[in-house]
Order: C-alpha cells, then structure tokens, then sequence
C-alpha cells in the first residue's frame, strides 16, 4: 500500500534509512517490476537506484537475503551503519533522494551523543523525531515519503511541535493515515500512523484516515 502510494519509479534514488528486514524494499521492488520494468535496463536502473541503512546486525544481514532472494544481483547498496550518526549538516545536495519509504524505530532512544549530531533546535534523543528531522533533509524538491510514526509525533510538544510545523512549512502533508490498536503486536503497543508526504510546497490540506479493527475495537 505504502509503496503504490509513493509510487516509485525506475532510476529514482529510493532510499530506507532504517529498513530492518527489507520489507519496504521489496514492496518497492515488487510495485517498480510490475509497473515500469519492461526491458532488462529497466531492471538494471531500478536495481541501482535503491539505498538502504541497518543499524542492527542480524535486521542487516537479513534484509541483505532478502535482496537476493528477490533476485537483486549486487545488495551491497545495504549498508550496515546507523542513519543518525552521520552529522545532519553533512547530508549535501549529492546525498538527496527521490522517494523515503520507512518504518522507523519509535519505542526506543539513541545512544548518549547521537543528538549532538543535529542542529541545536532539533536535539533530542528520541529516535522517531531524529528520523523524521533528517528525512525532510534528504528528501530533494518534489521527493515523496511515506513514513510510519507513532501518536506522539502528531500530538507531542516541544521538539515534536516544532518538527511538525517544519514539516506542515516544507511538505505538503497530504495524507495521514492511522492505524489500529495493536498492528505491531507483540512488538508495541503503541498506536502509530502512517505518513504521506513530498517536498517543496507547504501543506495545503490534509486526506485523514482512521483505520478501525474488524470488531470496531479500538
């Protein structure tokens, strides 16, 4: 679903900044194959176009698997690292990007000194709001993202008010979706929503979905 909304397109740099198993890669892939891969340069554009980071080992070797098992012929474009220990200012022109599709993780905090890496309005520890703060950087004019974030995100204060009037500024935020009580069980609990967005206009209005449980539980 994620991957059909962004829609992205052989020759687009499509990057996952904290892919886990590669599980948005392959809807990536899958989505470009049936659409727009019709001649063997497709694929080879496609192929080399996609961008990945994993900061845990085993997520890392896995989503690498996963790659092959997709019949992609060179996964090395999955980089073992953690996205948030490269200085924010660092992120030129040359590291900009097409289209961000992620989950990232938003339960835990970075390691003491992570958040020196950002900008000083911008510190904090919490990994959901570094993420989002360096997707809109590397996003380039006219890229599009669709990211999962947790509520707090949406209704948190502070950094994460700021973070959400820099997105409203710099994004058109076209799209939320929220998600049902429990879609990663057992992993949280916590309600999450998904993200939709590109870069370049400021947001002039947004599509609101609330997913509900068969049951109408909450």
């Amino acid at each position: 679903f994620m991957a059909g909304r962004v829609d992205p397109k052989p020759g687009e740099i499509i990057l996952d900044p904290a892919c886990g198993t590669g599980g948005f890669l392959t809807s990536s892939i899958r989505h470009m194959r049936e659409r727009y891969v019709k001649a063997p340069r497709d694929e080879q554009l496609m192929q080399s176009s996609l961008r990945a980071v994993e900061k845990k080992q085993l997520p890392h070797m896995l989503c690498t698997t996963n790659m092959l098992l997709h019949g992609i012929e060179d996964p090395a474009f999955v980089r073992h690292d953690n996205t948030l220990a490269k200085p924010y200012v660092s992120y030129t022109q040359a590291d900009r990007v097409d289209v961000v599709l992620t989950n990232p993780p938003f339960k835990g905090r970075e390691e003491p000194g992570i958040e020196s890496n950002f900008p000083s309005n911008l510190r904090t520890r919490d990994t959901a709001d570094l993420f989002l703060a360096l997707i809109m950087r590397l996003l380039k004019p006219g890229g599009r993202a669709a990211v999962v974030l947790p509520d707090s995100s949406l209704f948190g204060d502070s950094i994460k008010q700021l973070l959400r009037e820099q997105l409203l500024e710099e994004c058109h935020l076209h799209t939320i979706v929220r998600m049902p009580y429990g879609v990663f069980s057992p992993y949280t609990d916590i309600r999450t929503n998904l993200l939709f967005f590109s870069k370049g206009e400021p947001t002039k209005g947004i599509w609101f979905y609330e997913l509900r449980c068969p049951t109408g539980e909450k």
